[in-house]
């Protein structure tokens, strides 16, 4: 059976495929979800205005989890890893005592 591993004369299984460098700037609006989250008790603590008709807060915090999936989809077209089919490594993949 053969090794999963490839010997030291071979390449890495991640040879020839693209690389990402550390610029990165769509990966800042993942801060949008969890600020939208946190801003919540600042900004909609109050019960009225009633927005289709809940409370502000609890319209805040469903239109937060709407937004929240939208921007994660967006950061991920907008990442130069995504366009490139860049591979991202695990640091596990890095280990040399992996069965």
């Amino acid at each position: 059976m053969p090794s999963p591993r490839p010997s030291q004369g071979e390449g890495s299984p991640l040879d020839g495929l693209p690389r990402v460098g550390a610029r990165r700037p769509a990966l800042w609006l993942l801060l949008v979800p969890p600020a939208l989250y946190c801003a919540a008790p600042l900004v909609a603590n109050r019960i009225e205005p009633r927005v289709l008709g809940l409370p502000f807060l609890l319209f805040w915090i469903v239109a937060a989890t709407v937004v929240s999936p939208l921007v994660i989809w967006l950061v991920s077209r907008l990442d130069p890893a995504f366009r490139k089919d860049a591979v991202e490594p695990l640091p596990a993949d890095d280990r040399e005592d992996v069965r």
